[in-house]
């Protein structure tokens, strides 16, 4: 994973250049491009290859409608098969499965692994984008447990490294969990020089890209006055987009946290703050990225 990760940005240009994210009706077609954030630039269409393994295989349609209905023993036991016949999409299921503990035990170790078996399929010269996308994904996800480190996995926390896995691939991808962990490690100085102001601008990236974390981030940023000066009303905003933006399986802290402050401020300011958050969703609506499940 480290080896691919130091080739990212020599391979950045050429490739920003030449993929495009498919668009929404392509997702709907396609299965995996839905389950992903969007985060690769627009380009030039172009024809593509076929895939040497196809990504939404029977076993694949199968094992998310079983996910989706919350029949997870049997989403598990298709994922694993669809795994067992070299399928990155089924790993990045797994590791997702296991990281969160849904449908079964959180276990880091499983995760990290599943995780790496797709970043090992990371090529710098991927002309798939879908592909791309996907290991690309999967090696923030490794840069997380980089972070903050995972003992039953046998990894220490190294936020240096984590903040040069970070940065390399928001520069070349702009994914923006990597941005967003770039801008909360810039403002704590955590692995990186602190540098608030530079944390900001990494944190509004992501919340263009209506990543759920770095909208309530922002929200609490605002609401406690640290670094920008404190505005209840833009804090009610972010935490409305966060909400809007968030999976209440995966980030229920953002939900109680929304109804929390909602409840602290004034009609007027709770009708300004909608106001705004609906200018916000309008230039950078939610629907244009999703997360895995959707």
């Amino acid at each position: 994973m480290h080896a691919g990760i130091r080739h990212v940005i020599l391979a950045a240009v050429s490739m920003l250049m030449m993929l495009a994210p498919a668009t929404a009706a392509d997702d709907d077609e396609k299965g995996p491009l839905a389950e992903f954030y969007s985060y690769l630039p627009a380009a030039p269409d172009i024809h593509l290859p076929e895939f040497s393994i196809p990504f939404w295989t029977d076993d694949l349609k199968k094992a998310k409608r079983a996910y989706k209905n919350g029949d997870y023993e049997r989403a598990l036991k298709l994922f694993r098969r669809a795994s067992d016949d070299g399928n990155i999409v089924a790993d990045w299921y797994l590791g997702h499965m296991y990281s969160q503990g849904v449908g079964v035990p959180r276990n880091d170790a499983m995760a990290y692994s599943y995780y790496s078996r797709v970043a090992e399929h990371y090529d710098p010269e991927e002309t798939d984008p879908n592909r791309l996308r996907i290991t690309v994904d999967a090696m923030v996800r490794l840069a997380d447990y980089q972070r903050r480190g995972a003992v039953n996995a046998g990894l220490q926390p190294d936020p240096k490294a984590a903040a040069q896995s970070y940065l390399k691939i928001a520069t070349a991808y702009g994914h923006p969990a990597a941005q967003y962990a770039l801008g909360v490690m810039s403002i704590k100085g955590e692995g990186v020089k602190k540098n608030p102001q530079q944390g900001l601008k990494w944190l509004m990236a992501a919340a263009r890209k209506r990543y759920a974390p770095a909208e309530a981030y922002l929200g609490d940023l605002y609401w406690s006055g640290q670094i920008v000066n404190a505005d209840r009303t833009r804090a009610v905003m972010w935490y409305i987009l966060a909400r809007e933006s968030a999976r209440p399986d995966e980030n229920p802290e953002i939900f109680s946290r929304a109804e929390q402050i909602e409840a602290s401020v004034g009609a007027d300011e709770r009708i300004e703050a909608e106001a705004r958050a609906r200018v916000w969703e309008e230039r950078y609506p939610a629907g244009k990225v999703k997360a895995a499940g959707d």
